[in-house]
């Protein structure tokens, strides 16, 4: 009987892994769409799952500083406010290292993004993202985000982009702008739609827009106005 239990156990666990897996492959398959709730809340509940079992989460890719880095980008893309924890303690981090750990291209994108940052922050003020001034950490991540407005604005008259040669293990980048921040920009904006994909499929942020769903519902897409707000809300501009 306990072999029995035991082998279901197993059996149990390898499904599980392989639809984390199936999950973590469909991100950069959409590229930019946005996930099935239920597939996002599947990956938070094996998350909390290793926390009620263990005590704590472990991650599974991310180092131990890359893991608190990328805690304080959720901290700050999702700050806490009178209504709700942030997108940190929301699980976003968890969330991300656990999609990450199972897609190759995801992990490209994030290590290689987090290494980028940590270098730019030393070369800016001689210290890795974390332990750079608050203040500093939000006018590096404006820098992103008006260099991302930048680029959309040239896209959209049709000019010319070049590959960098400096990132070219960032394999699923595909073009990179033409700037020194290039290779921040994309990483930048994959870490905030996921960051609010996370939070908003979350139990803390469904609770804060008080979202009550229904039996049918089979995709959760983000409203653009709460995007709007956390963007809004958050110590940097959108």
């Amino acid at each position: 009987m306990s072999n029995t239990s035991e082998t279901l156990i197993q059996i149990g666990e390898v499904s599980r892994r392989d639809a984390l897996r199936s999950i973590a492959l469909a991100v950069t398959v959409v590229a930019g769409g946005q996930m099935k709730l239920e597939a996002a809340q599947q990956v938070h509940s094996h998350a909390r799952g290793e926390k009620k079992k263990t005590g704590s989460y472990k991650a599974k890719l991310f180092t131990e500083h890359e893991f608190k880095t990328l805690g304080r980008l959720a901290e700050l893309i999702v700050p806490a406010d009178a209504v709700s924890g942030s997108a940190r303690d929301a699980g976003a981090p968890e969330f991300i290292d656990l999609l990450a750990s199972q897609n190759e291209d995801l992990a490209a994108i994030f290590t290689g993004g987090l290494a980028w940052l940590d270098a730019e922050m030393r070369h800016r003020h001689s210290a890795p993202f974390v332990d750079t001034k608050p203040e500093q950490q939000t006018a590096m991540l404006d820098l992103l985000v008006k260099a991302q407005e930048t680029d959309r604005e040239r896209s959209a008259k049709g000019l010319t982009y070049e590959v960098s040669e400096h990132y070219r293990d960032f394999k699923s980048y595909g073009i990179y702008a033409a700037s020194d921040l290039g290779p921040g920009v994309v990483f930048f904006g994959w870490a905030r739609k996921m960051t609010v994909d996370a939070f908003y499929t979350s139990e803390i942020g469904i609770k804060d827009v008080d979202f009550r769903g229904n039996g049918s519902i089979s995709k959760y897409e983000v409203p653009k106005e709460v995007i709007d707000y956390a963007l809004k809300h958050s110590p940097f501009a959108s």
